[in-house]
C-alpha cells in the first residue's frame, strides 16, 4: 500500500470548543478522478479516536483490504459507502 497518515504530524485544534478533541491528524485527501479528470486535493482532519475505529475495522476485515489499493483508498470508499 502507498498512502500513510504520519501520526506524529498531528496538529493543535486552536479553537477548540468543549467537548472537541484537543489534537486533529492532518491528511490530503487525493481524488485522481476529479472534474474532467483533472486530479483534486482536499485537506482533511481527523481525530485518533476515528484512526483506531478505522484500524480496528481494517483488523476485523483484512479480507477487504485488497493489495493493489492502499489502506487510505480502502477507507475512502467505505467512507462513501
Amino acid at each position: 500500500m502507498k498512502s500513510k497518515i504520519f501520526l506524529e504530524e498531528e496538529v493543535k485544534n486552536k479553537e477548540r470548543r468543549f467537548g472537541s478533541d484537543s489534537f486533529y491528524i492532518p491528511v490530503i485527501i487525493v481524488n485522481t478522478d476529479g472534474y474532467n479528470g483533472t486530479p483534486s486535493e482536499k485537506p482533511a482532519l481527523f481525530t485518533n479516536s476515528q484512526i483506531d475505529v478505522a484500524t480496528e475495522r481494517a483488523a476485523r476485515n483484512p479480507e477487504d483490504i485488497p493489495e493493489d489499493i492502499t489502506f487510505f483508498e480502502h477507507l475512502m470508499k467505505v467512507l462513501k459507502s
